[in-house]
């Protein structure tokens, strides 16, 4: 009886140590912006790949899950930032700048939100236990950018996964480039203060947890 009772005191213990961190579970998730430039031609293909097996990496427990047939809710950006609009209130989300081409095999397209900013959103395509999603942008018009390339994991409910801690909240943290800057010191180039001063003062949170990239197009 002993023995038991002290098996079920381990198990509890080694429970609440895996869930002993502070907010969301952060599920790291690859990707990859190449080639790798701080500047583009109008007219040149920058190319999106993501692909990672269904076992996948958490930060704040430093393990890694199961996530079968997951749904990441993934979302892509691009902001022009060569405009100061801070007055307004509101990014300008410039994806109208660039030509998207997407295998028809992922689904993930253009969606258009009722101020007429366009993203491209979906799902990742889950096959043979590995998540993919890749697609091309064309430059159309010269500027100042950033893209970026997340997940609404952390707006969403109702996803589980074994060991799944009660009660804690699920995100997705995007690691591009293998955490790289991906010119981040561009953005002081932007007239705007959400870019150049409100972004670099945590760059981790809000910049490269968000696969933040920054290029110029020119002709």
């Amino acid at each position: 009886m002993f023995c038991l009772l002290a098996s079920v005191v381990a198990c509890s213990c080694e429970k609440d140590k895996n869930c002993d961190f502070d907010g969301a579970y952060q599920f790291e998730i690859p990707a990859t912006l190449s080639p790798a430039l701080d500047t583009f031609q109008v007219g040149d293909t920058i190319h999106f790949s993501s692909r990672f097996s269904d076992e996948v990496f958490e930060l704040k427990t430093s393990q890694t899950y199961s996530l079968k047939s997951f749904d990441f809710y993934p979302i892509t950006y691009v902001y022009r930032i060569d405009t100061n609009i801070s007055s307004s209130g509101m990014l300008l989300k410039s994806l109208d700048s660039f030509t998207s081409l997407i295998n028809p095999k992922f689904d993930y397209a253009e969606f258009i939100f009722n101020d007429g900013s366009t993203v491209l959103t979906g799902t990742y395509l889950y096959e043979q236990n590995e998540y993919v999603l890749e697609f091309d942008l064309i430059t159309l018009k010269e500027g100042l950018y950033t893209l970026q390339h997340g997940s609404r994991l952390a707006t969403q409910e109702g996803q589980t996964f074994p060991n799944k801690c009660k009660d804690s909240r699920i995100e997705a943290i995007v690691n591009l480039n293998n955490n790289s800057s991906n010119n981040i010191d561009l953005l002081l180039q932007s007239p705007d203060p959400h870019w150049n001063d409100w972004v670099l003062q945590k760059p981790n949170e809000r910049y490269h947890k968000f696969g933040g990239y920054t290029f110029y197009v020119i002709e």
